[in-house]
């Protein structure tokens, strides 16, 4: 909140340079390496374990943090529009007083967490632990790579609002909300039927969905059609994402699961800015919907890796439940 405002004030007062971006964008990633994973794995303890709903709050979880990243650029894009860059910064430090109150009322019951020797022998068994689980060891390389060339056309929507569809910011305010309606609709029906889903079957059809809405997105004549691909994208990436961090939550063990989501936030959103430098650079040397198809390619190709190797998995994943339960 306070880096929010901060962005806010010296955008508004024009006294922003590159390196209070730089040195805010900093802070912001040491806030989110201890916020992503206590928030994701809090949310078991808000319902004590309890099975009956313990699937459908994490799926509905998942949903809300992978759909923010599309939700949330929405938003922003309209209140730039209407407002203004510096005023969109302050709405977004205003919103987090209703998370603070919502967090100060949440009552949970105390856990007194293991005592670990020390930081570095945790973190040696979250890695253990995350690269011998074959689920969570599939989910955690197919999350870093579609997070660094799926997500990285975000990078580029302004820049095709701009060039492509000569759009103004209400206008990339508007291609932001079509990837929100898509977005929004793969919350419902993953939340409401994730139990029901055969994970690995559902990601990699959300993967190859998302491949064609992409590269359609990147050959797209008309902003119509943009918008038509772009829910087509929010739909199947945060499909993708939610139900890959759905799996996760279901298959880690509670005492690791703070480690493994500490992992999993460092594939999830560790890789991005380097998929963010990677389409950005190809964008300046071939353009920026051509750097879109490469992506699109690019996340193809290890759809079809993902495919060839899904019965080895699968397979793998059957044994070490069987051993789990053996021993």
């Amino acid at each position: 909140m306070i880096l929010a405002f901060a962005l806010g004030i010296l955008t508004i007062t024009n006294t922003i340079t590159v390196w209070h971006i730089i040195l805010l964008g900093f802070l912001l990633g040491i806030v989110q390496a201890v916020d992503i994973p206590a928030r994701q794995a809090y949310v078991p303890e808000m319902l004590d374990e309890n099975k009956q709903l313990l699937s459908s709050a994490i799926a509905l979880n998942s949903t809300i943090y992978n759909g923010a990243r599309v939700i949330g650029p929405t938003i922003a894009g309209l209140l730039i529009a209407f407002f203004g860059l510096g005023m969109a910064f302050i709405f977004n430090g205003i919103s987090y007083i209703a998370v603070l109150i919502a967090l100060y009322f949440i009552k949970t019951k105390a856990i007194v967490p293991q005592v670990h020797q020390s930081a570095i022998k945790a973190i040696r068994e979250g890695l253990r632990y995350s690269f011998s689980h074959p689920t969570i060891k599939s989910l955690l390389i197919m999350s870093a790579f579609i997070s660094m060339f799926g997500w990285s056309y975000m990078t580029l929507m302004p820049v095709v609002a701009h060039e492509v569809f000569k759009q103004n910011a209400a206008g990339l305010g508007y291609l932001y909300a079509a990837m929100g309606m898509g977005a929004l609709l793969t919350t419902i029906i993953i939340s409401a039927y994730s139990q029901k889903i055969d994970a690995y079957k559902y990601i990699l059809g959300q993967l190859f969905i998302f491949v064609v809405g992409l590269f359609l997105f990147s050959i797209a004549p008309t902003v119509i059609l943009a918008y038509v691909f772009l829910f087509i994208i929010g739909f199947s990436l945060v499909g993708l994402f939610a139900m890959a961090n759905t799996t996760i939550q279901h298959a880690v063990e509670v005492n690791m699961r703070g480690r493994v989501m500490s992992i999993y936030a460092l594939a999830f959103m560790g890789t991005a800015p380097l998929g963010n430098f990677l389409i950005g650079y190809m964008a300046d040397l071939f353009g920026s919907q051509m750097a879109i198809r490469i992506c699109a390619i690019a996340v193809f190709l290890y759809g079809l890796y993902f495919y060839k190797n899904l019965g080895t998995l699968q397979r793998r994943q059957n044994y070490y439940e069987q051993r789990s339960t053996a021993l």
